[in-house]
């Protein structure tokens, strides 16, 4: 095989796993988790931690001011929303610059909680949101 014929060979093969690279992502299911292009809002990140008594909940919200936070619970769901203070640019596959104007994220809880007893606070643009657990039941003393 001659040297030409080799370096065919190996660029046709990069080509193809561009190609492939460039359709993974494309169809990427994370993807879809990270943003809404439509309603120009963000994922944000998000840690659960799970206690005997409480879930945790921290959730990065940088370029939000603490009166633009909207945060809602049942017993079973956390939402949040938040509008940023400024526009983030992100390109979209290196083609189109997108700006985001929000965050928004439903996260199932992994057990009952109890959502009026919750509490949540804000600071350095971290939002952490703390929901007790819903107890069922009450210890019955015996006479």
């Amino acid at each position: 095989m001659e040297r030409d014929e080799a370096e065919d060979i190996i660029d046709e093969i990069n080509k193809r796993i561009k190609r492939m690279m460039r359709s993974a992502l494309e169809l990427s299911p994370l993807e879809e988790e990270l943003y809404d292009l439509e309603r120009r809002e963000l994922r944000p990140l998000t840690q659960i931690t799970e206690t005997d008594e409480q879930i945790i909940i921290s959730i990065d919200l940088p370029c939000v001011a603490k009166e633009n936070i909207d945060v809602k619970s049942t017993e079973d769901t956390l939402t949040i929303r938040g509008k940023m203070t400024e526009c983030i640019r992100l390109l979209h596959y290196g083609k189109r610059e997108v700006e985001f104007e929000n965050y928004r994220k439903s996260i199932k809880l992994p057990t009952t909680v109890d959502p009026t007893k919750a509490q949540a606070s804000f600071k350095n643009g971290v939002l952490e949101v703390r929901l007790p657990k819903k107890s069922y039941g009450s210890e019955i003393s015996i006479e």
